[in-house]
């Protein structure tokens, strides 16, 4: 993981079966398996985490249903608007071209 940056990764298989974790600077944390509301309770507490130590924030969703990831992402990204974020960016795979990318150690 870069220096400065936490980044906060979501695996959607539906709105009741979702794990997600948070990776830090030399550090990662477990997977959290749940519903809709512990990604954000756990979103919240990874955006709180990347505000107490100065970094940036990372947001990397993937869901096998392109309109199931698409209403999460976009429910994210409201969120993250209201939280005063000022550079959003949006990077569509799917789950080969995701796995590729994190075989290829190329950072989006």
């Amino acid at each position: 993981m870069e220096e400065g940056i936490v980044q906060f990764e979501a695996e959607i298989q539906s709105l009741t079966d979702i794990r997600s974790r948070v990776i830090w600077p030399d550090s990662e944390g477990p997977w959290i398996e749940g519903g809709l509301e512990d990604l954000m309770v756990h979103f919240i507490y990874a955006s709180w985490t990347a505000y107490n130590l100065g970094c940036a924030m990372s947001l990397a969703l993937s869901s096998r249903e392109e309109s199931l990831g698409q209403a999460v992402s976009d429910m994210m990204t409201k969120l993250i608007s209201t939280m005063g974020a000022i550079q959003l960016a949006e990077i569509r795979l799917n789950r080969q071209a995701l796995d590729q990318l994190r075989r290829d150690r190329i950072e989006p």
